[in-house]
């Protein structure tokens, strides 16, 4: 029996699933490697196509590891389907994983979880995967094979960049010197809680923002498939917890996103700071949201084309003392010209800046 198996939204960025405007946090490439991260600090670790091959198999060596943010998050790892898997399916095949010559893993595909969408196997074993992904970073090379009635394949990867790949997502998990560590364990002991975590399903919010995002007459109505897309995620602050969600359907080039300010169950919709011609107002949704934990601020970034040499950016501090809303705006940034240059949101002109955080911000525009 097919069961799913849910990825973190990033996954689809590297198989051509992903909704347009819902790009990852963070990317990286290392070496032969990829890391994507998302705006719950959950990230994926990929091959690039250039690390790995095979004369019968190449399809093999997209392998993806996988881990969310919270405290000793448990790695996950996704296997491509073999060749002819979905025309035919095969129960009884196998996979093996060689590291350096030595064989490292093995499991059969029969109760993996699949998902078709994304064409690979799931696979939850947190011991034995952190002992495989430990001497995948500490090796040079590996062979992924698959037997069974489909036939035989096989793709050689390069491990160069893994491990530093990993001292990435530690880093950038706030992991370093911990005990959950990927790479190079301290004894430090993780928070009890995560600050930040992803939000993929009707049943992680409460009844107060739910019964406005799946109302089928509200205008920002969004299902839960897309919901999982979107890259929405909550924060927990002093003043309690912020929720970023999509609001309806993504565009061509952009995602509308609405936040919620609240705790408990008792949340209300609250808007985003904003500068116009008539004053200081505000904005009841805003596109392509970026979250940065470590410096506690949030962009957006409404693209004129996806090129992105056009568009409006907005920059929000989040202040720990304020409540109600804890968004501050410090900056904007703006391009009308689509005229193939300054590709990038950091590359447009500031079209206004608030005068009491010109000093706090100066040289430090965009982080």
């Amino acid at each position: 029996m097919r069961q799913p198996f849910r990825f973190m939204a990033t996954v689809a960025l590297f198989m051509g699933g992903a909704v347009p405007a819902a790009s990852a946090f963070e990317y990286r490439q290392i070496e032969g490697w990829a890391v994507s991260c998302n705006n719950a600090y959950g990230c994926t670790i990929s091959l690039t196509p250039s690390a790995g091959g095979g004369a019968n198999g190449s399809e093999l060596a997209a392998i993806q590891w996988h881990r969310t943010s919270a405290p000793n998050a448990p790695l996950t790892l996704s296997l491509p389907f073999p060749p002819g898997f979905f025309q035919k399916g095969d129960p009884k095949g196998q996979y093996r994983i060689v590291v350096d010559g030595v064989e490292a893993f093995s499991t059969g595909i029969a109760g993996l979880a699949e998902d078709d969408a994304l064409g690979a196997f799931g696979i939850s074993d947190p011991d034995t995967l952190m002992v495989l992904f430990r001497r995948m970073s500490d090796g040079h090379s590996a062979t992924i094979s698959y037997s069974g009635g489909l036939g035989a394949f096989s793709a050689d990867i390069a491990l160069t960049g893994l491990a530093t790949s990993a001292r990435f997502v530690d880093t950038l998990q706030s992991r370093d010197g911990h005990t959950d560590a990927l790479v190079e364990t301290g004894l430090v002991e993780p928070p009890a809680d995560p600050a930040v975590w992803a939000i993929s399903r009707y049943d992680q919010l409460p009844d107060s923002i739910l019964r406005n995002l799946s109302d089928k007459n509200s205008a920002c109505y969004t299902d839960e498939q897309h919901l999982q897309q979107s890259d929405a995620f909550a924060f927990k602050g002093n003043w309690g917890t912020m929720v970023l969600l999509p609001c309806g359907p993504s565009g061509a080039y952009n995602q509308p996103y609405q936040m919620y300010v609240g705790k408990d169950e008792d949340f209300h919709r609250a808007e985003f700071p904003n500068v116009s011609d008539a004053g200081i107002t505000v904005l009841d949704t805003v596109y392509n949201v970026n979250f940065d934990l470590k410096n506690l601020k949030l962009t957006s970034v409404f693209l004129g084309r996806g090129l992105g040499d056009c568009g409006l950016a907005h920059y929000w501090k989040i202040e720990s003392q304020l409540s109600g809303n804890p968004l501050v705006l410090t900056h904007e940034r703006a391009k009308n010209a689509c005229d193939g240059t300054d590709v990038g949101a950091e590359h447009w002109p500031i079209s206004w800046r608030s005068e009491i955080r010109i000093k706090a911000e100066e040289g430090n525009d965009d982080d």
